[in-house]
């Protein structure tokens, strides 16, 4: 598999949503998890897998720079949305992983 760019190595794995274990038929009801919806990130889960401090997290929500959805108060993120938005920063061009150095 061809390597697009020297960062990838450092990326965090980003949690998928793992369905949970078959609950009894008393335990069971009808939840947005069994439907197969995935599950939302705080802002401090989100912050932990991108390295940074859940208020700068939110800034950017905020400014619109990270897809983010705001439910109430509170900043919520998709981690298979936060990994397509890693993904496009590392392939473009605008904001290049190592800057060129001249020695």
């Amino acid at each position: 598999m061809h390597r697009l760019n020297a960062c990838e190595d450092r990326l965090p794995d980003i949690p998928r949503h793992q369905p949970s274990p078959p609950a009894s038929s008393a335990e069971r009801s009808p939840t947005p998890a069994s439907s197969g919806l995935e599950a939302l990130l705080t802002s401090k889960e989100a912050s932990q897998i991108l390295k940074i401090h859940p208020k700068v997290l939110e800034r950017m929500a905020k400014r619109g720079e990270v897809p983010a959805l705001k439910v109430g108060k509170f900043w919520r993120y998709r981690a298979t949305t936060l990994d397509a938005w890693i993904n496009s920063r590392l392939q473009s061009e605008r904001q290049p992983c190592r800057m060129p150095t001249s020695f």
